[in-house]
């Protein structure tokens, strides 16, 4: 318990946006405006700039180094700098590319400024610390789950865990599955195009039924699903 009250402490350090460093960006920083489907940065660029988003969303794809594996997230003003992550770790390149989702307004401002700042501010650096953590205690989780996993069994995996919090929150034994195709692909670490052909092999080993272009999982096909995930566990 002592953890969590040290924890509480420092519970206002934990997001690195606009708004926390908004008097220095008006300052150095330069407003842009950028139509969607703008790139605002490309993966394997050095990164000269960090972008902080005030309005709008971005949506990036990260691959990881064996090239097959795929991880899409968005940023927002919430969440919404670019390039942070790559300053921090001293890394000379993008490691992904970014693009606008919808119209989006951020600030544009000198990397090596921004990490000189973050370097002499405490607080700021608690946030990073915060950032840096949380992204690489999601990855591992995932990285060491999903290793010896294809991807339909990513997928099947995914989807039982889904059955799982849904059913016992409804108290029912059929469930709606209301995530997006690219909600599954970041969870999963697998591109849109292995979800989409691993959910039409699902269907047709009726594992999972499309209904109205929803996708639907009875009891029935959660227990069918579990065990094709035993028997690749069987086999590792």
């Amino acid at each position: 318990m002592k953890l969590k009250r040290v924890w509480d402490k420092y519970a206002d350090e934990t997001k690195f946006n606009f708004s926390i460093i908004s008097e220095f960006l008006d300052e150095f920083g330069k407003e842009m405006v950028l139509k969607p489907d703008t790139v605002i940065v490309s993966r394997g660029d050095f990164p000269t700039h960090v972008y902080f988003i005030k309005e709008g969303v971005a949506t990036g794809l990260r691959d990881y180094e064996d090239g097959k594996d795929y991880n899409y997230f968005q940023v927002d003003q919430t969440n919404g700098n670019i390039g942070l992550l790559e300053v921090i770790s001293r890394r000379e390149k993008y490691i992904a590319t970014i693009t606008c989702l919808t119209k989006v307004t951020l600030i544009k401002v000198d990397s090596a400024m921004v990490y000189q700042l973050i370097m002499s501010d405490i607080s700021l650096l608690r946030r990073c610390s915060v950032l840096l953590a949380e992204d690489l205690y999601s990855r591992s989780g995932n990285d060491g789950l999903f290793y010896h996993y294809q991807g339909i069994d990513r997928v099947r995996y995914y989807l039982t865990r889904y059955y799982e919090d849904k059913a016992m929150k409804q108290a029912t034994d059929s469930i709606y599955i209301g995530d997006y195709y690219k909600d599954i692909a970041s969870q999963t670490g697998i591109s849109l195009r292995t979800v989409g052909r691993s959910i039409q092999k699902l269907k047709a080993l009726d594992e999972i039924t499309g209904l109205n272009r929803k996708l639907m999982m009875t009891k029935q096909q959660y227990i069918k699903m579990k065990q094709h995930i035993w028997v690749s566990e069987d086999k590792l």
